[in-house]
This record gives C-alpha cells, structure tokens and sequence, in this order.
C-alpha cells in the first residue's frame, strides 16, 4: 500500500475497497492507518441500524486499494467559542476544591484518625497538623482520647469539640463512647 502510495494519510476520511492477499474485499471508510508504526489500517463500516463496525488489518496483506469516495471536502466543522477567563476562573476554582479536599486527608494516620477527623469537620472547620487535628483553636492528639488529648482553646471551645466528637463516635456501630467531661 505505501509502495504506490507515497501519502495514504491523504486518503483518510474516503470511501475505500481493499483487496487482502487472501481475496477478501473490505469496504468502508479509511479511518485510521499507520505504517511506520504498527503497519496497520482501520476502516469504518457504518451500518444501516446506525452502528459502526471497524475492521482492522495489516497493511502488508493488502493486495488493491481502490478509491470508491474522496474525503469528505465540504466545509470544516466551526468550533465553538471559549471564553477564555471563564475558563481560567473554571481551572482555579476546580484546583482550589481539589487542593481543599486534599487537605482532608490526613497523612501517616490511622483510619481511626482520619474517621475522627471525618467527623469533626461534619460541623466544624478542621484541619490536619501532622497527626494532630485543629479545631476551633483546639488540638487533638495522638492516640484521639476524649479526656486527655484535647487540649488548648477555651474551655467552651474544649467541650464542644469533645460534644461533638463524643456523638459521632457513639453514632458508629460499635463506637467508642468516651467519657467526656
């Protein structure tokens, strides 16, 4: 085929019947084809209920090519119009939540403490330092007891990160139920 053909890429999009070196005939449209590569070729057969086939063969079995239709030659497709700053503002809000929900994830944590974390920040604003998490100017530690590993904050601040700790662990089936204050 590339022997008499110095270009077959020109034919891309044509109507096109290939004779193999086994007598079979293939018809359809040159979709696809790459010597160099994979020596291979792709045509596209569409049929009447609306489905597509490709028949994929190697271009050295290929005895005759025979043009049936050029390339379709009309006029190309417009593309749409892109705003451009409606999409920059599009990339930095989708990177902004990425980087916002990566911060979620704590790093060398037990499952438990991302769990504790998970249910802290149902309602309040947390985040990871390390293994410690923050909220409401108050630190949890490792290993997340109720009692001792809340510390720092006011005391409202304390008791209300413990409140609601307390309740979403006692919600988990078979979950701690710390003692609280």
């Amino acid at each position: 085929m590339s022997a008499l053909l110095q270009n077959p890429e020109s034919l891309l999009g044509a109507q096109i019947k290939v004779v193999t070196t086994f007598g079979e005939e293939i018809e359809g449209e040159l979709f696809c084809i790459d010597i160099a590569g994979s020596n291979t070729a792709v045509l596209c057969q569409r049929l009447e209920n609306g489905h597509v086939n490709y028949k994929w063969t190697k271009t050295n079995i290929i005895r005759e090519v025979t043009a049936t239709a050029g390339p379709p030659g009309g006029a190309p497709e417009e593309l749409p119009h892109i705003d451009i700053g409606r999409l920059e503002e599009r990339i930095k809000a989708t990177e902004e939540a990425a980087a916002k929900d990566a911060a979620k994830w704590g790093v060398g944590v037990t499952s438990e403490a991302q769990e504790i974390f998970n249910a802290l920040s149902k309602t309040m604003d947390a985040e990871w330092d390390g293994e410690d998490i923050k909220v409401m100017g108050v630190r949890v530690s490792k290993p997340y007891d109720l009692i001792k590993n809340i510390t720092g904050g006011s005391q409202p601040a304390m008791d209300r990160v413990r409140k609601v700790l307390q309740n979403e662990l006692s919600r988990k089936p078979g979950g701690k139920q710390g003692s609280g204050k």
